[in-house]
């Protein structure tokens, strides 16, 4: 039998493509072939001794550990206890201080300035001869000005009318002088022996200046001794401390250190007004005005800020615990 060319072609090909669907299937055996004997090795070892926890377990647990430390953050520089304490030290007064001068009016400046100054002379010579010194007296205030008023008057329209207007118009001058008058209460005897020297020297000074004569205030105060205003201190120091704790304990936590503390101290003057008309009561009586100095109190006052102690307190800005 004569096989022609073209079919020895086509019986080539075939064979081609027989063997690479026989390769593929060899392919495809040994992968087959390798997967079952994997399955095989994995099923022959020892199961894991731990099964794997769901990711919700693992949520709920880490929350639970985060509420068992009751970790407390805390910052000493904004956390705290604050109060202020005071401290008061009683003294009897020492010096006694007299506000007064003299107010005139009159048609011109110039005779309202030159009655002023003359009675204001005669009150400074009262109080000097009464044994206070001149740098004791101190002058505080002295004004000029012009006393108005209002008053209507008829004015000219034109056109044969005629108006009304209200016009300030200058009555006069007040001129007002004071004076600072320090009178030293433990070196001043009363010539009466009454013990009211302060009281003597203010007479002295009202009858001077006669119906002219103001006063404005009294007051008193003490010297202050370095041991007296430490005393107070010291004082304060100690209630703001009491105060701390005493709130500490309200709240039931434990004062820590003192973050801070400013002070501020001052003495606290007795005032004493006086009356015009009980001046001039006393000069008609010829008895003196009584006065009564009274103490002063040396204040101090402090500002304090203490830390509060907490249980499994972590400082915010550095981490460590109170408890360390």
């Amino acid at each position: 039998m004569f096989v022609t060319p073209k079919v020895i072609t086509r019986k080539v090909k075939q064979m081609k493509t027989n063997f690479r669907f026989f390769a593929v299937a060899v392919v495809i055996a040994g992968v087959v072939v390798g997967s079952i004997f994997s399955v095989y090795n994995l099923s022959a070892q020892d199961p894991p001794t731990e099964t794997p926890v769901p990711l919700a377990t693992v949520v709920v647990q880490h929350a639970t550990a985060i509420t068992e430390e009751s970790v407390t953050y805390c910052d000493p520089r904004t956390d705290g206890i604050s109060v202020q304490g005071v401290g008061l030290v009683t003294l009897p007064a020492t010096i006694g201080v007299v506000v007064m001068g003299v107010d005139v009016t009159a048609d011109t400046v110039s005779e309202a300035r030159s009655t002023a100054a003359t009675t204001m002379t005669a009150v400074i010579d009262a109080v000097t001869d009464k044994g206070v010194a001149d740098d004791e007296i101190t002058t505080t205030q002295l004004n000029i000005w012009p006393e108005t008023s209002w008053i209507e008057e008829q004015i000219d329209l034109g056109n044969g009318q005629t108006g009304r207007r209200n016009k300030q118009v200058v009555t006069g001058y007040r001129v007002t002088n004071r004076v600072r008058i320090e009178v030293d209460l433990t070196q001043m005897e009363s010539e009466d022996d009454s013990g009211d020297f302060f009281g003597e020297v203010i007479d002295a000074a009202a009858e001077a200046g006669g119906d002219k004569v103001r006063v404005d205030s009294i007051s008193f105060t003490a010297d202050q001794s370095q041991e007296t205003v430490d005393e107070a201190r010291m004082l304060a120091a100690e209630d703001a401390l009491h105060r701390a704790e005493l709130y500490a304990e309200a709240f039931g936590v434990e004062v820590g250190t003192l973050l801070s503390a400013s002070e501020s101290l001052g003495a606290v003057p007795v005032f004493a007004p006086v009356a015009e008309a009980r001046l001039a009561t006393s000069f008609a009586d010829s008895a003196t005005t009584p006065i009564n100095a009274g103490d002063v109190e040396i204040r101090a006052n402090i500002n304090a800020k203490f830390a509060i102690v907490q249980p499994n307190c972590v400082d915010a800005s550095s981490g460590s615990s109170n408890d360390d």
